[in-house]
């Protein structure tokens, strides 16, 4: 087992305590942040020459499902930065000149938030936001959504369409910087605690260096950039759903032999809902493993990379959605309760459905890259 899993798994048994009362109030878990400030889990991903604990992306996978089990608004908050770390830790493997932020990421403690996703529906990845160039500067305007850990963050990263070029840059900020506004707009049925508010950019003026990538207007995902960006948020965001439905199938063994319910039990139909419950937890897993195992280092064609990370996402949360919900069968009416931990796994488990890309998207994206494949010779 990795450091960086038995990190996770000793987070979770401290976090499991107090997630029922994030999630209650909303509040941003800035307890966790700490302790995975502590721990070196905020820094996990970075080599262990760099001060970090060398996890590469299948170690990570299992720490995130490991975390996922003790508060799934955690697991999922960090998740924003960590697969950021991936990605940046890829980058230095490449020569290029990030140790800079790694160093920050490690001596510091620095969390890096993301603004990819902005409205996820069917249709194209763009953004309204925009980034005017002047006087060698850019001046950026627009309102984000869905920016997981706001209040926690030290540095943003977000999509800007360039006005002279319809490129869409990636630009990075101090989230202190004037024209960085946090909205607390998050009230939601699930993930409560991610606190994903709202970010109002508002003339925020920023170097043409803080721009880290420049996209093709229409289609960024075709870039390798971008494509090993989904190759770690895709596979680590599985994962966390994976954990919450791991959580969720402890708890429906809890569930058999007491409290309500229990006296009218039929044992045969529960081990029916039993059996169902572990195939789609088995089924979630094994394609989580899987896909993580042969994605542990960016493979030779990214775009391949990113369809298998995509059909990893789109069948892993399903079969974890399916398994919660065999989870909640079982444990039967006490699961409706607010003090039962199914209420809120039921509910967390449901925001699988909108990261981007999001069905249908996700599956064109990925059959467009399999059918491509197929045509190709050898």
């Amino acid at each position: 087992m990795s450091k960086a899993v038995k990190v996770a798994e000793r987070l979770a048994g401290e976090f499991r305590n107090t997630a029922a009362a994030y999630d209650r109030s909303g509040e941003f878990p800035s307890a966790h942040y700490a302790r995975m400030r502590e721990t070196g889990y905020l820094r996990a991903p970075v080599p262990v020459e760099l001060g970090g604990l060398g996890a590469g992306l299948a170690d990570m996978a299992r720490a995130q499902q490991a975390l996922a089990r003790g508060c799934g608004s955690t697991a999922l908050a960090v998740n924003m930065h960590l697969f950021q770390v991936g990605t940046t830790v890829d980058a230095w493997r490449n020569k290029m000149p990030v140790e800079p932020l790694l160093k920050r990421i490690v001596d510091e403690g620095v969390v890096i938030a993301s603004n990819g996703a902005e409205a996820i529906v069917a249709g194209e990845w763009t953004t309204a936001t925009t980034a005017e160039k002047r006087d060698g500067e850019y001046i950026v305007n627009g309102r984000k959504f869905f920016c997981s850990q706001a209040p926690g963050m030290d540095i943003i990263r977000f999509f800007a369409r360039d006005t002279e070029t319809d490129e869409l840059l990636i630009i990075g900020a101090s989230a202190k910087a004037t024209g960085v506004k946090v909205v607390e707009t998050w009230d939601t049925t699930g993930m409560r605690a991610t606190a994903s508010h709202d970010i109002l950019i508002d003339d925020l003026h920023v170097p043409e260096t803080a721009v880290g990538a420049r996209l093709p207007a229409g289609m960024p995902a075709r870039t390798p950039a971008l494509a090993n960006v989904g190759r770690w948020f895709l596979i680590l965001a599985s994962s966390v759903y994976l954990g919450i439905a791991e959580e969720a199938r402890a708890e429906a063994y809890k569930a058999i032999g007491g409290g309500i319910n229990s006296a009218n039990r039929d044992d045969v139909l529960t081990n029916v809902l039993i059996g169902q419950m572990e195939a789609e937890f088995l089924t979630a897993r094994s394609i989580r493993d899987q896909a993580a195992m042969e994605l542990d280092s960016p493979p030779s064609d990214p775009q391949a990379g990113l369809a298998l990370a995509i059909l990893c996402k789109e069948t892993v949360t399903s079969h974890a959605i399916a398994t919660v919900e065999k989870a909640v069968e079982i444990a039967g009416g006490r699961a409706y309760f607010r003090k039962s931990p199914l209420e809120r796994l039921a509910r967390d488990v449901r925001a699988a459905k909108f990261h981007p890309p999001a069905s249908p998207v996700s599956f064109q994206m990925a059959g467009e890259r399999m059918r491509e494949r197929s045509a190709t010779p050898g």
